[in-house]
């Protein structure tokens, strides 16, 4: 089923939710023409349907149709569900393969678009350019290759992390750095600025170096992710004019007024320190990080409030360590702080947004990308019901339905 040139298709629910954050509109569809919505709305709006459209009719059934969902921090080459550890020294094309999978995998939980936040060796970029020429499946990938950390930095030999970071040391380094990302063709910067868990982090990057590096960034065109923890490494990210705080564990009030005020959002990523908590022993990890994860947990969700309540814009990531989805970190944010609309927002407009590309998709509107998917009942009654996803439709086509509608 796809919306080729000249030819639509509709789908009638029973409730739509736009991804603008209005209230939801009942006896709802969307018509799709080629990999734009033509129009969405109240069914009494759309007008006469055209005679050679297909109609999915799922009126009567509870049915909720919604954008397709933006998860704004992912690792596609991180391990999966059911999986227990990341092997140090895989070879990038078992990596890639893992990504192809993990990638499908998304696309099926109705993430239609991406922001990958650092992959080893650049391997992001030719997943991207795999699945925008179709050769496999997966969602719309914004990819930052490997993220720029300072010399020893991030989490000093752990391998696993040396390997998705290019090192530097010193302003004019940084600036190398990102000149050397850009020219290889990712579409914006990823920064490691900080190390640390939840109220132990501190900065690695000094300002200048952080500074320098933004600069870079934006005279390119291209957006400045900071992966920052605790609030003076996020001060100095701030203040050194990043777009997005990745993480955010340990925040204040001076930090999060800084955030407000200059427009940068929060990407929380609260669900694998839950994982951790729940799963540490599982994983081998141990009860002694089990209780930690579950004290850094409750800070963080602290910082998330002081964020919400000072006004910072936040935004759905997963950052899949431990494979979390997209519906388990609204679940969270919602038991934190948020409404379950404003989790809802957080997961599609807010996350086009981020990448400037909140006039292409992120809401059922006219003239936007055709991304949407349809739920068995309504999120905003209970966000759990965001897992329970039925159809999925990126760019027209539908790449998920349910077996009985094949």
């Amino acid at each position: 089923m796809s919306a080729a040139s000249g030819h639509s298709v509709v789908i009638l629910a029973d409730l739509l939710i736009d991804g603008t954050g209005g209230d939801p509109i009942g006896d709802a569809g969307v018509i799709i023409e080629g990999n734009r919505i033509r129009a969405a709305g109240p069914r009494r709006r759309l007008g006469t349907l055209s005679g050679t459209a297909d109609v999915v009719d799922l009126r009567g059934t509870g049915r909720v149709v919604m954008p397709g969902l933006v998860d704004a921090h992912s690792h596609l080459w991180h391990f999966f569900r059911g999986d227990v550890q990341v092997r140090q020294f895989d070879s990038p094309a078992y990596i890639v393969a893992r990504a192809v999978r993990n990638a499908a995998r998304r696309l099926d939980e109705g993430v239609t678009t991406t922001r990958e936040m650092g992959t080893p060796e650049n391997l992001d970029l030719g997943l991207r350019d795999a699945v925008a020429d179709g050769v496999v499946a997966g969602p719309r990938i914004f990819a930052s290759g490997m993220g720029l950390a300072v010399t020893g930095g991030m989490y000093g030999k752990q391998a696993p992390f040396r390997r998705q970071t290019m090192e530097f040391t010193g302003a004019d380094e940084a600036r190398r750095a990102v000149r050397r990302q850009i020219d290889a063709g990712v579409d914006f910067i990823k920064l490691f600025a900080t190390a640390g868990i939840g109220e132990r982090g501190h900065s690695q990057m000094t300002f200048e170096e952080v500074a320098a590096a933004t600069d870079e960034g934006h005279k390119a065109g291209k957006t400045v992710a900071a992966h920052a923890i605790a609030a003076d490494g996020i001060k100095i990210c701030v203040r050194a004019g990043v777009d997005t705080i990745e993480h955010g564990k340990a925040l204040d009030d001076e930090a999060v007024a800084m955030m407000r005020d200059a427009g940068v959002a929060l990407v929380p990523t609260l669900a694998v320190g839950r994982t951790i908590a729940e799963r540490a022993v599982e994983l081998g990890r141990g009860a002694e990080v089990a209780e930690n994860a579950r004290r850094v947990l409750e800070v963080h969700q602290r910082s998330v409030r002081l964020a919400y309540e000072a006004g910072v814009k936040i935004v759905v990531g997963t950052d899949p360590a431990y494979g979390d989805s997209m519906a388990r970190e609204c679940e969270l944010l919602v038991q934190t702080c948020l409404t379950p609309m404003e989790a809802l927002v957080g997961a599609t407009r807010r996350g086009a947004e981020i990448l400037r590309l909140g006039d292409d998709f992120g809401t059922l509107e006219e003239g936007k990308r055709a991304d949407l998917i349809v739920l068995a009942r309504s999120p905003v009654e209970d966000i759990r019901a965001l897992s329970e996803v039925e159809y999925v439709f990126k760019a027209g086509i539908a790449v998920r339905r349910p077996q009985a509608a094949r």
